[in-house]
């Protein structure tokens, strides 16, 4: 086979002319394809199931749990230090190696699951330490930040869609919704620690009102928006 430009005799099964780069083609040859010269070899690639995956980190977070209640055990007699710790490594075990169980990994469902197990940390360390502040300090600051952030979550997974200047209007609120916590949070350290409210959290609440303020306004007027993205991504 010959090429039709240049005549130069080509290998069977080329595509392109090595010389001149014309299409080979030739109406009256029925070409069949061939092995390539090189192929790719994809033997010896492997990976690590999932199943061991989970089975390391399981044992990796297990191990600390077992030598610090033995050694609490055969220290003090009782558990004295070793629940914060094992309170600690099992709250860091459902936020990092909780959704590896489940083939869909939904973010609706595992993010607020890791704030609630940090929440119930911060109990076991109220009543551990007769501090008494779970209730009037961490429950409605946990609380809240947990709702706050599934609401974002949920917003985003489940309201944008195809109109991502929708994130603007989701973020802008939320931001302007953290700078009330802040507000709440001052007041709660004086209720709960009896502490001289000094209204600090005014200046971040104006910054963050400003903010998602303006996050909304852009969100709004779509010119403003095209000329942002012209300006921030060229």
């Amino acid at each position: 086979m010959y090429c039709i430009n240049c005549g130069v005799e080509l290998q069977k099964g080329a595509k392109v002319c090595p010389l001149c780069g014309t299409k080979v083609y030739h109406p009256d040859i029925q070409e069949t394809p061939e092995p390539a010269l090189y192929p790719r070899f994809s033997e010896g690639e492997e990976t690590f199931s999932p199943g061991a995956v989970q089975f390391i980190l399981g044992f990796v977070f297990f191990l600390p749990i077992v030598l610090c209640l033995m050694i609490d055990l055969n220290m003090n007699h009782g558990i004295v230090w070793s629940g914060f710790v094992c309170c600690g490594l099992a709250s860091l075990y459902i936020a990092v190696c909780l959704p590896l169980w489940f083939k869909r990994k939904n973010p609706v469902i595992f993010v607020p699951v890791a704030l609630t197990a940090l929440l119930l940390t911060a109990l076991y360390i109220s009543l551990k330490t007769h501090g008494g502040w779970f209730l009037s300090f961490a429950f409605p600051v946990g609380g809240a930040l947990i709702l706050l952030v599934e609401a974002i979550i949920v917003l985003c997974r489940y309201t944008v869609g195809a109109y991502p200047h929708r994130l603007l209007y989701i973020f802008g609120g939320a931001v302007i919704i953290l700078g009330g916590l802040l507000v709440l949070l001052e007041f709660l350290i004086k209720v709960t620690f009896d502490i001289p409210m000094i209204w600090w959290s005014i200046y971040p609440l104006t910054a963050l009102v400003i903010i998602g303020v303006m996050m909304i306004i852009v969100a709004a007027n779509k010119k403003l928006r095209r000329s942002l993205h012209k300006k921030l991504f060229i």
